[in-house]
């Protein structure tokens, strides 16, 4: 197995509710992000704004203030996935990106 990367162990320790990510399911969670390397940032991003475009944002991005979602805009304009990361991480939704890589790219990166 590979070493994980200092980046993407933050991801799982700045979750705002531990709990919600089963303890044996943490390690998958690591590698899923790991695997991917940015992918799954990315590609929530794009998913949250087209939910905005349409009038039908995800809960935690319509959460979030003007400053918030700009910021989020520009890093994602700038592919950039460790800065969305981070904003996400200090508005407490680190959790849903792992939720996020759990539901959409498990099976995709499964050997």
């Amino acid at each position: 197995m590979q070493p994980l990367s200092y980046y993407y162990y933050n991801v799982l320790e700045g979750l705002e509710k531990p709990c919600d990510v089963p303890t044996i399911h943490l390690q998958e969670g690591y590698d899923i992000l790991y695997r991917h390397g940015g992918r799954i940032e990315m590609d929530l991003m794009r998913k949250a704004e087209d939910g905005d475009a349409q009038g039908e944002p995800y809960h935690w991005y319509e959460a979030l203030d003007d400053e918030q979602r700009a910021k989020l805009h520009k890093a994602l304009d700038n592919r950039d996935p460790a800065k969305i990361l981070k904003i996400m991480q200090r508005n407490g939704y680190a959790g849903v990106l792992y939720h996020h890589a759990w539901e959409h790219f498990r099976e995709s990166g499964a050997a």
